[in-house]
């Protein structure tokens, strides 16, 4: 088993969507993951593309962490190979954990589900609850829209430039993994407290 230096968190969707490139990125990040020493939290689920980027850090003997409330694991969606998987009671309790167990936060391409759980540990590094680095996997230019959506937030004010440099985007997963790397090397990492939520 892999000995980690970090964990990295990814939110990614129960479907591997309609191109190809979203599951072969999904292999390639996982991969990548264990290359750096990394290992992964994520929803503890064997579908869609949060299946594929376990499975790829899975078959590069990387650790993996699933992270899944009770009502999951009783419809079957509980990925069973993992190094560890923690099942909790609720939604809110999934993401605390995650928080607390991650040095970092991918979104990779998903859904509403992706979407909530990213922008949660978002608005916490808003809010200096954590200091962990944030970042979109933009493959295929999939999050082109929701992009231009938060610069045109701090156009209309309602974003502050610096929370909106939070928010690191990259199409590539080597430039991705770069910039968390500086970040990760150069931040004392603030304990996420999860009581504060």
């Amino acid at each position: 088993m892999q000995d980690v230096k970090a964990n990295i968190c990814v939110f990614t969707g129960s479907r591997q969507g309609s191109r190809p490139e979203y599951a072969a990125a999904a292999r390639q990040l996982g991969r990548e993951l264990v290359a750096r020493g990394y290992g992964l939290v994520y929803g503890g689920g064997d579908v869609g593309l949060m299946g594929v980027v376990a499975d790829a850090v899975l078959e590069q003997q990387g650790r993996v962490i699933g992270v899944i409330p009770a009502a999951f694991v009783e419809k079957e969606v509980a990925h069973r190979g993992l190094s560890e998987l923690r099942i909790v009671q609720s939604m809110h309790e999934r993401k605390a954990m995650m928080a607390e167990l991650s040095h970092g936060f991918i979104a990779m391409p998903g859904g509403i589900g992706t979407m909530e759980e990213f922008f949660e540990v978002l608005s916490w590094a808003q809010l200096n609850l954590h200091n962990k680095p944030c970042g979109l996997l933009n493959v295929g230019a999939y999050y082109r829209h929701l992009v231009d959506f938060m610069d045109y937030a701090v156009k209309q004010d309602f974003l502050k430039p610096k929370h909106r440099a939070l928010l690191i985007v990259e199409e590539e997963v080597g430039a991705l993994l770069d910039r968390f790397e500086d970040t990760i090397a150069t931040r004392a990492v603030k304990p996420f407290d999860s009581r504060q939520t």
